[in-house]
């Protein structure tokens, strides 16, 4: 049995994680998909969301998975969920949270890779009573609304379009699932694949480092050319 010493020890260090999650969290939704972020950074703020006792932290939830999808980074479930025993209730928490913010994101069609959704199959009948309900309960007691998650979620994807000059009539949309959609009609799956690898700094072979150097990073250079985007704009802003 711990000790009083150790139990506020191990609530200071609680907190201080706490802490450091929300900061890299507000960081990354007001910078708007900026700032890096790595797999473990990921994790760690799931796992905190998941067992936070602010309602306000947990509704974020599919917000974190939202920023993942826009930026093509995956990360691995099973070391998520594999911090704790399958009967944990920290794990049924992530769980949880997890299948309702899958749902959520297919709403708001965001696409979140073949192996996230494969690994939820089958907590999706475990966990069905909460689409009927509209809620679930979390190991601390507090009960999570769908609403109030899926509310938080479009309040993010909001914002990311007023801050990327979205809402007007200037620009096309790039929201999770356009931005999918762009990419696919101007790479091929195996480039599209390639940029997100370097977009994440993942080993690449030296053939597809060749490929990218003499296909992909020159079909990249085309669009960020200054002019080349004036006349995108001044195009699709004409009348047919």
């Amino acid at each position: 049995m711990k000790t009083k010493n150790e139990n506020q020890e191990a609530h200071a260090a609680d907190s201080a994680t706490a802490s450091a999650t929300l900061n890299i969290l507000d960081s990354l939704m007001v910078e708007s998909g900026q700032k890096i972020i790595t797999k473990e950074q990921v994790m760690m703020i799931l796992d905190s969301l998941a067992n936070s006792d602010d309602s306000s932290l947990v509704n974020r939830f599919p917000v974190v998975l939202a920023i993942c999808a826009r930026r093509g980074l995956e990360f691995n479930t099973h070391t998520l969920f594999g911090k704790y025993w399958e009967t944990s209730p920290k794990r049924q928490n992530l769980e949880k949270m997890c299948v309702a913010s899958a749902h959520l994101l297919k709403l708001e069609n965001i696409q979140l890779s073949k192996n996230f959704n494969r690994i939820l199959e089958p907590l999706n009948n475990i966990y069905a009573e909460m689409f009927s309900s509209g809620q679930f309960q979390l190991s601390n007691g507090m009960r999570v609304a769908l609403q109030d998650m899926h509310q938080t979620l479009k309040n993010y994807l909001a914002g990311v379009g007023q801050s990327s000059g979205e809402t007007g009539k200037d620009t096309a949309s790039s929201s999770p699932a356009q931005l999918n959609v762009f990419l696919d009609r101007l790479f091929s799956p195996k480039q599209k694949e390639l940029v997100f690898k370097k977009l994440r700094d993942e080993f690449v072979t030296k053939t597809e480092r060749e490929y990218y150097s003499r296909v992909v990073k020159k079909k990249l250079e085309a669009i960020a050319d200054s002019g080349v985007r004036e006349i995108a704009v001044t195009l699709t802003r004409k009348k047919l």
